[in-house]
């Protein structure tokens, strides 16, 4: 993630930089899923998708209130296994991932607090691919 960058984004949405340990689980989950390229191959996998070209931000909110993501008041968002993530507000998660991230892919997934500590629900995830397409796992 682009931390250095974001600071103001950070404080405005009450977000905050994750340890690259969650980026790292998180990574390691996607990695055990069947990969197509470079992106998961959701051929066997129950998804949803949504194409972004002329998708404004109320859409994609939209569209994600339908998938199991929603379960969650909080996301965890990574683009790297070996950088910080971000965890915010889900609706921040699904208007600004775009901001968040200049990277072509990056995954989000649901988290909880727990005892005041942050709990990410691996399976409950978004990936988004090539800037174009996210895939919601369900």
């Amino acid at each position: 993630m682009r931390i250095d960058q974001i600071g103001p984004w950070l404080h405005e949405h009450d977000a905050a930089p994750q340890p690259v340990l969650l980026s790292a689980q998180f990574n390691a989950y996607l990695s055990a899923l069947p990969w197509t390229g470079s992106g998961i191959d959701w051929r066997d996998l129950p998804h949803h998708s949504l194409t972004l070209d002329g998708i404004s931000d109320d859409e994609v909110v939209k569209w994600a209130r339908q998938t199991p993501l929603a379960l969650h008041t909080h996301v965890l968002i990574t683009d790297s296994a070996t950088e910080p993530g971000v965890l915010c507000h889900f609706e921040d998660a699904m208007r600004d991932f775009e901001l968040l991230s200049n990277r072509p892919e990056l995954y989000m997934c649901g988290a909880d607090f727990v005892n005041g500590d942050v709990h990410p629900t691996f399976h409950r995830f978004i990936e988004r691919r090539s800037f174009m397409t996210l895939t919601a796992r369900v």
